[in-house]
């Protein structure tokens, strides 16, 4: 619990959290900027009520930058997340090309187990890669490296 001279310690300081916002490549027009500054405050005036050593101001300044470029690679996530969305309702529309389903039905009889996993739970069932990780044995950047590959081989595939 943050005591109240300890926030008003850290809103007159309010310089420090935008100069570590700053440092994470935020500019003051950025439509997020007010929530990343009230989050430092936050962080801040946590600090000051934890400790009371002298390079206090060096170590809030590191852990806001820390917790900015956290929250920056969230929010890419997240628009990514939306654009693979849009992009496959967009697949989703397109006419269906008779040749390419016997192509891709007899690509899926020469793939590997944890490829058919990603193709039929992943990419078919919408199942996110995480969900798998568990079920396929491995980690999620082994997962990760496998569709990347599964989907070069189909796509060169349906190229011939």
């Amino acid at each position: 619990m943050v005591t109240e001279r300890n926030f008003i310690k850290a809103w007159e300081n309010r310089r420090l959290v935008a100069g570590a916002i700053k440092a994470a490549g935020v500019r003051a027009d950025y439509q997020d900027y007010a929530d990343l500054l009230q989050d430092g405050v936050l962080i801040y005036a946590g600090m000051l009520e934890e400790s009371s050593g002298e390079d206090i101001d060096k170590l809030a300044f590191k852990k806001i930058l820390w917790h900015t470029l956290d929250e920056l690679r969230k929010t890419q996530r997240r628009s990514e997340r939306n654009e693979e969305i849009n992009n496959e309702t967009e697949l989703g529309m397109a006419e269906v090309d008779w040749d390419n389903l016997v192509v891709l039905k007899d690509e899926v009889k020469k793939l590997k187990e944890i490829e058919r996993l990603l193709f039929f739970e992943h990419l078919l069932g919408q199942r996110e890669v995480t969900a798998l990780v568990e079920q396929a044995g491995c980690s999620r950047r082994t997962l990760q490296r496998v569709k990347k590959d599964l989907l070069l081989k189909l796509r060169k595939a349906l190229e011939k």
